[in-house]
């Protein structure tokens, strides 16, 4: 069983950063057993003693799994919806495991699907939780504020999802197969095409050829040329 000393930096999923204040004996349903006390920022929290490894208390990272984390921020991953309803509750037992990586997975997952607008329920409440979670551990070990921090992850987030744009787009054009990039909210190339306004480029150009130097036009001053050329002769 994993034992903590008093005044011990821990992680506790629900709570994330906590100290060990101490250790008591209490009754719980009727048995009394040790429980240890943990101060998390705005609360006290109780855990038996026999309840420590099931609730996925940990310690802190150190810097090499940190680093670990936030370069794995940037690798492109594919969200699976093919049951929202079971992928949400997989998310929250993520959460529940403190796992920083796969908490990192979770929250590039969330990221992809938020640039699509799809999420779903609490999913962007889950996301923020992911953030946040990260965020303060990785703050904590680094020795530096959380705002630069959440600058940091959402920096690799960004880098992400760029990544994952460019190759889905490649691998569509590469099945040869008219994949369209609807698909979590990405442009298809005929849709960018118009965007670019092709075909009012088109027009523009005919008309600047109409401008050209040297490029006769059909005027009305020309038939009054013409005209004038005709009282000559008459006139001869």
């Amino acid at each position: 069983m994993m034992k903590f000393n008093i005044g011990e930096t821990i992680i506790e999923p629900t709570n994330g950063i906590c100290t060990m204040e101490g250790m008591r004996r209490m009754k719980v349903d009727g048995k009394e057993m040790t429980v240890y006390i943990f101060l998390a920022a705005n609360a006290k929290v109780y855990v038996p003693a026999d309840q420590i490894e099931n609730r996925n208390i940990r310690r802190p990272m150190d810097r090499e799994e940190v680093k670990k984390v936030m370069a794995s921020l940037k690798q492109p991953v594919s969200p699976n919806r093919d049951d929202a309803r079971l992928q949400y509750n997989n998310y929250r037992d993520i959460m529940k495991s403190g796992d920083p990586m796969k908490i990192a997975k979770l929250l590039r997952e969330l990221y992809i699907l938020d640039q699509a607008d799809d999420l779903k329920g609490k999913e962007k409440e889950i996301m923020e939780q992911a953030k946040k979670f990260l965020c303060d551990e990785v703050a904590y070990i680094r020795q530096v504020s959380k705002a630069t921090v959440t600058e940091q992850i959402n920096e690799a987030l960004r880098q992400m999802y760029k990544k994952k744009v460019s190759k889905d787009k490649e691998r569509a054009k590469k099945s040869g197969t008219g994949v369209s990039m609807g698909i979590l909210g990405y442009k298809d190339d005929e849709a960018e095409s118009d965007d670019y306004g092709d075909d009012d480029d088109g027009e523009e150009e005919d008309d600047e050829e109409d401008d050209r130097p040297g490029k006769k036009k059909s005027s009305k001053n020309d038939d009054d040329d013409d005209d004038e050329d005709e009282d000559d002769e008459d006139d001869k």
